[in-house]
């Protein structure tokens, strides 16, 4: 038997696999109880994509001798290939109890945690894998999907770079596609699903995704042509994600009331609370455009209940972190050395378009994105890159920020200012001076102070109780949003230490800042950016005040949950939005919000 076995190994080694199946079958008709001969034949049904043939022999195998170590990596295999994760996950574990290692375990038990959602396990091991072989695809793929769960956009952009689609198999470019869309590779997504929907007429998930994608892009009217005589998907997954894309297009096209209905029609199915949270915000805003104020309250306390689920599926080992707990990094008193204003080598310093999330920057960036002098990056971490980078310096104290950052080098200095402007050249060169539209770098002003000391600021205030209402409506995603804005009275007090703060550090930090109040840009636009313009030195120009044209037709997406607000006129509809929810505030939210709109000028009436 041991002999057979080894002759039919040795022809499969050779590349002659015909000949070792043959052998093989061979082998367990002589000795049906030999349990290597079992998993071998059983290997020949997964490279033919049997998984259905395979798991019987290897499951029959495995009872005859349990120390099988690809044995298990194979039944996992070929349970992930059945959709029984519960049973994939077991196999692997089986695997790891045996000693198992290497590219194939880490891959399939990474792939196993991924499908039941245990998303920190699926972490370690896919980046374990991805160090072991980062050139192969399917471990490419597999670990820029566990990035995107974390919301690692660019670091899987960075690990599918390069990945040629014309090399893959059919469900590896689906995944590709899926995987460049979530990253905002919009273009490169398009492509891979146009291609797609031709090879697979008769797969639905490609046209629901790319109808998803399509509207993100403000292509309503293509996304709903997209959908047109789809049937259902047989999945929960599916089902919901069809329902999502086809609230979103019924809202869009004025449809709110059918827009909730398709929606909640999908939250009985077993999604997962990540999917079921977009859901309950569809559901939130479709009630709001009703003017059911009520109804939308009762369905963001589900949306931000799934939130919450889906954050903590993701982070299960650590305690939630505390709201915006980088605030404890300030200064506690002006700089210890003058600001080193000289020009450095390299583009000019940015402007930073600034202000609490909802203020309305979207349609601030999209005014300057159209001046001829200036580019636009659009809610892009390159500060953050660069300031991680910084934290990582021997010695530095984020306790300590004043000696921290007035102890840098000059040569400290210049490699930071490098490090972000090759993060900003990831995304685009710019021709003009750089407007780096990212809200909550206001909370990052000591560290701009220091290394961009001619930098310019644009402060975007507006009504702190629209600001709060807004925010508390968004899916603002899994790294922290979710619990930041999860009730009004949480989003009011992470407005009022935001706004703490940044007053609080104008004492200490130089800066030039011109503040705007977005009810103010939106009365009397020309007034307002004109003066906005006055202040950047350079002239307004006619193009900036029809800028929602240029919003509608650019082929990338816009980042940030107003993109589909951008491509229509300035007006005041948002203004003022918070008063049909004012019973829903409270009158201690309202008390701790109203110090801070008397200082910006509004009132609570």
């Amino acid at each position: 038997m041991r002999d057979l076995y080894e002759q039919a190994l040795a022809l499969w080694h050779d590349g002659q696999c015909a000949q070792s199946e043959a052998l093989a079958r061979r082998l367990v008709q002589v000795a049906p109880a030999f349990a290597p001969g079992l998993a071998l034949v059983a290997t020949f049904h997964l490279q033919r994509g049997q998984a259905g043939h395979a798991r019987p022999l290897l499951e029959h195998a495995l009872r005859l001798q349990p120390d099988l170590v690809e044995a298990w990596i194979n039944l996992g295999n070929a349970c992930l290939e059945l959709d029984d994760i519960d049973a994939a996950v077991q196999a692997f574990e089986n695997a790891r109890r045996q000693g198992a290692e290497g590219v194939a375990y880490l891959l399939g038990h990474g792939l196993a945690c991924l499908g039941k959602g245990e998303f920190a396990p699926a972490r370690q091991l896919l980046v374990r894998a991805y160090a072991l072989e980062p050139e192969a695809a399917d471990v490419r793929l597999a670990y820029a999907r566990c990035l995107v769960e974390f919301e690692r956009f660019d670091d899987a952009a960075q690990v599918l770079a390069g990945l040629e689609a014309g090399h893959l198999g059919g469900q590896q470019r689906k995944a590709l596609a899926w995987l460049q869309m979530q990253c905002g590779q919009d273009e490169v997504a398009l492509a891979l699903y146009t291609g797609l929907i031709g090879q697979m007429p008769e797969d639905a998930e490609p046209r629901i995704q790319l109808a998803l994608l399509l509207e993100r892009l403000n292509r309503v009217d293509e996304a709903a042509q997209v959908l047109a005589g789809l049937p259902p998907p047989a999945s929960d997954d599916g089902r919901a994600m069809l329902a999502l894309a086809s609230a979103r297009i019924a809202r869009r096209s004025g449809q709110p009331r059918t827009a909730a209905a398709l929606a909640q029609a999908a939250l009985p199915s077993g999604a997962d609370p990540a999917m079921r949270a977009q859901l309950w915000f569809e559901v939130a805003k479709d009630h709001d455009q009703e003017g059911d104020a009520a109804a939308a309250i009762h369905a963001l306390e589900h949306a931000h209940a799934q939130a919450r689920l889906a954050f903590q599926s993701r982070w299960p080992e650590t305690a939630l972190p505390a709201v915006l707990g980088w605030l404890d990094q300030r200064r506690r008193h002006a700089p210890a050395v003058a600001v080193d204003a000289g020009k450095r080598q390299g583009p000019p310093d940015p402007v930073f378009l600034v202000g609490f999330p909802r203020s309305g920057t979207t349609l601030l960036e999209r005014m300057l994105d159209a001046h001829s002098a200036l580019d636009v990056l659009d809610e892009r971490p390159a500060l953050e890159v660069m300031i991680e980078n910084l934290r990582r310096r021997d010695g530095w104290r984020d306790a300590a920020l004043d000696a921290s950052l007035d102890g840098l080098p000059g040569a400290a200095v210049d490699q930071a200012r490098a490090d972000y402007w090759q993060q900003v050249h990831r995304h685009l060169v710019p021709q003009g001076r750089l407007v780096d539209k990212y809200p909550l770098t206001m909370t990052r002003l000591p560290y701009v102070a220091r290394l961009f000391p001619q930098a310019d600021w644009l402060l975007l205030l507006r009504h702190p109780c629209d600001c709060v209402l807004s925010c508390h409506m968004q899916a603002f995603g899994l790294n922290g949003g979710a619990l930041a804005f999860e009730s009004l009275a949480s989003t009011a007090q992470t407005y009022v230490r935001v706004m703490e703060w940044w007053h609080a550090q104008r004492e200490w930090v130089p800066a030039r800042v011109h503040v705007l109040r977005y009810e103010d840009l939106v009365q009397a636009p020309a007034q307002r950016l004109e003066a906005l313009m006055g202040f950047l030195s350079l002239p307004m120009q006619a193009a900036q005040l029809q800028s929602h044209h240029a919003a509608a037709q650019r082929s990338r997406r816009i980042n940030t949950p107003s993109y589909s607000q951008v491509i229509e006129p300035v007006n005041a509809n948002a203004v003022g939005r918070w008063k049909r929810y004012r019973a829903f505030f409270g009158d201690a939210v309202l008390a701790e919000l109203e110090p801070w709109a008397r200082r910006f000028g509004y009132t609570m009436e």
